[in-house]
């Protein structure tokens, strides 16, 4: 029988959704309140069912519902739709206040909670973890990540959506910085403190910050942590390189492979391609996602994880504020 799950978002990320949930076989319903976005979406990927308000959307009885409508709006619109599913994936980030994510999570207690990291699909991530558990590169001293896009040619509406606002979740920090955020915890540990410089310096229309510097330690202050993005730059690009005392491990994300420096080495060895889309990462993500549903396996990013990422946006916006460091 297919699945039946509930989208709730039709902006960019939520139509990847649509997309990617039918491609591994459900029935997907979407809703959305604006009237075109919704009639639109409806035509192109001939959606049964379509809700204009997530309140008539409760009516239904879900196998999973993904929120993908801006940061600032997840936790009531998750809490809304709780009662009528058993599984709930929301997209980055969780939320942008702390106290959202504490209340939301007192509301799903009983539910399976993914959040939308989707870096921790990667199959060059999942790779690269495993040889970190087998301790091929011995201690694990640093991380350092650099990375950067177009905004303006990838996504040529953000001056029109949630993005021009801190409060909506806009901002390089919580847009895309938050990624990388996520993917250096999940590898290196959680970060203890940070000390983070943002500046707007390029992208037209708007305030928020486009360009993110930052440091820190992570794993109980064991690993050091480095990373820098921008979202003007011609190349998108994301380079992630692990070094431990016998080698290093390192994730080119754009190239969708993952290598390996040992000591005595002349030169990386890397994989072939691992991937050939980003929507490969969002289909692993929607299979995890299904499959944490019935209890096969737990959640790859939980709720506890979303709202450690989370912690990390805000100390990191508080830290561009004051010019201090940030305990996590």
């Amino acid at each position: 029988m297919p699945l039946d799950i509930l989208v709730v978002g039709g902006g960019s990320i939520g139509e990847r959704h649509v997309r990617c949930f039918q491609a591994i076989g459900c029935t997907v319903a979407l809703c959305d309140s604006n009237a075109d976005r919704l009639r639109e979406m409806a035509e192109k990927y001939h959606l049964a069912r379509t809700f204009s308000d997530i309140q008539q959307a409760t009516s239904g009885n879900w196998y999973g519902v993904v929120i993908a409508t801006p940061a600032n709006l997840h936790a009531g619109h998750a809490a809304a739709i709780a009662n009528s599913t058993a599984a709930l994936l929301i997209e980055k980030p969780l939320c942008t206040r702390l106290e959202d994510a504490e209340w939301l999570q007192s509301m799903v207690k009983e539910k399976i909670v993914q959040v939308g990291y989707v870096l921790r699909f990667h199959p060059a991530t999942r790779h690269v973890r495993q040889l970190l558990a087998e301790n091929v590169i011995g201690a694990l001293h640093q991380v350092t990540v650099t990375a950067g896009q177009n905004f303006p040619s990838l996504r040529p509406a953000y001056r029109e959506t949630y993005y021009k606002f801190h409060e909506t979740g806009g901002g390089a920090v919580q847009d895309a910085a938050t990624h990388l955020f996520d993917i250096v915890q999940h590898l290196g540990g959680q970060l203890d403190w940070i000390f983070c410089d943002h500046a707007h310096q390029e992208l037209t229309d708007v305030a928020v910050e486009d360009t993110v510097h930052l440091i820190g330690r992570a794993d109980g202050g064991r690993v050091l942590v480095s990373i820098a993005l921008n979202q003007f730059m011609a190349p998108n690009e994301t380079h992630l390189q692990l070094n431990g005392s016998r080698g290093s491990l390192a994730i080119r994300f754009h190239e969708h492979r993952a290598g390996m420096f040992m000591l005595g080495d002349s030169e990386w060895t890397w994989t072939e391609p691992l991937a050939s889309e980003r929507d490969d990462l969002f289909r692993e993500q929607a299979q995890s996602f299904l499959s944490a549903a019935i209890g096969q396996e737990p959640p790859l990013c939980g709720l506890d994880d979303g709202i450690r990422a989370l912690k990390v946006n805000l100390a990191a916006l508080r830290s561009g504020e004051t010019r201090v460091a940030v305990t996590i």
